[in-house]
């Protein structure tokens, strides 16, 4: 285990260990101090425990919609790969006209159907957010699987071998190369849910996510309640691509 890795496995454990730890509350927007040193939220829980919750719920929320931009990326360019001829050509017409959709517009053409306008945001459930983002982000990944694929199976020219025996080859193939999307992916989610609240303030108050606290800072001008969140955002991306360089070395 390298640095990078020690660096981000201490990062998310302080976050859990003060998710689950509270800390003393206050009085609604107290500026940081000896007893607050982050301050407290608009309820007056400790901002300390606050960020810590806001940064599993962005992890959550990037792992989710990893988990299924590269479960349909990794399996449709697979197959489209396997059959490395008009199929995959088809298949990748399909695939290249998802990629051309304005992702952000028809997210939220998407989401205003299951979510609830507020006077300053839009309510949306987090896990059928996570699952419209994720549906909309694997089209790329599985052009550049297919082309893998279609590249390095052996068995793609040879007609008589089964199909399905084409794919499982396909499968192992393509092992190595499956963990260079893996972390890409929770980074896709957590900038695109992160694009939506800016542009529309898109959040799940029962998640809070640091993008719901610098959505939420914006009616106040309270320095604690932005700068904090926006810092650990920083460093959960930048420990985050950190450990991207060091997992596909």
């Amino acid at each position: 285990m390298n640095k990078v890795t020690v660096a981000f496995s201490i990062y998310l454990a302080w976050a859990v260990l003060f998710t689950f730890y509270k800390l003393p509350s206050g009085s609604p927007l107290t500026a940081p101090s000896y007893s607050f040193p982050l301050g407290t939220y608009i309820n007056g829980s400790n901002m300390i425990n606050v960020n810590a919750r806001a940064i599993l719920d962005t992890m959550l929320f990037g792992l989710m919609v990893s988990w299924i931009e590269v479960g349909l990326g990794l399996s449709y360019g697979v197959i489209a790969g396997s059959s490395c001829g008009k199929a995959r050509s088809l298949m990748m017409r399909i695939s290249d006209s998802v990629t051309s959709l304005p992702r952000v517009p028809l997210l939220m053409a998407v989401i205003i159907l299951f979510s609830t306008p507020e006077i300053t945001f839009i309510r949306a459930n987090f896990f059928l957010t996570a699952l419209v983002v994720g549906l909309t982000g694997w089209s790329s990944m599985s052009r550049q699987i297919s082309e893998a694929v279609c590249r390095e199976n052996p068995l793609t020219k040879i007609e008589e071998i089964e199909f399905t025996q084409r794919v499982y080859t396909s499968f192992r193939t393509v092992k190595s190369i499956t963990k260079r999307y893996v972390i890409p992916s929770i980074v896709d989610g957590i900038a695109v849910y992160t694009a939506l609240g800016v542009i529309a303030g898109v959040g799940d108050p029962n998640f809070p996510t640091l993008t719901t606290l610098l959505n939420s800072s914006r009616l106040f001008s309270y320095w604690w309640l932005f700068l904090p969140p926006a810092g650990f955002r920083a460093l959960l991306l930048i420990l985050i691509f950190l450990v991207s360089d060091y997992v596909v070395k």
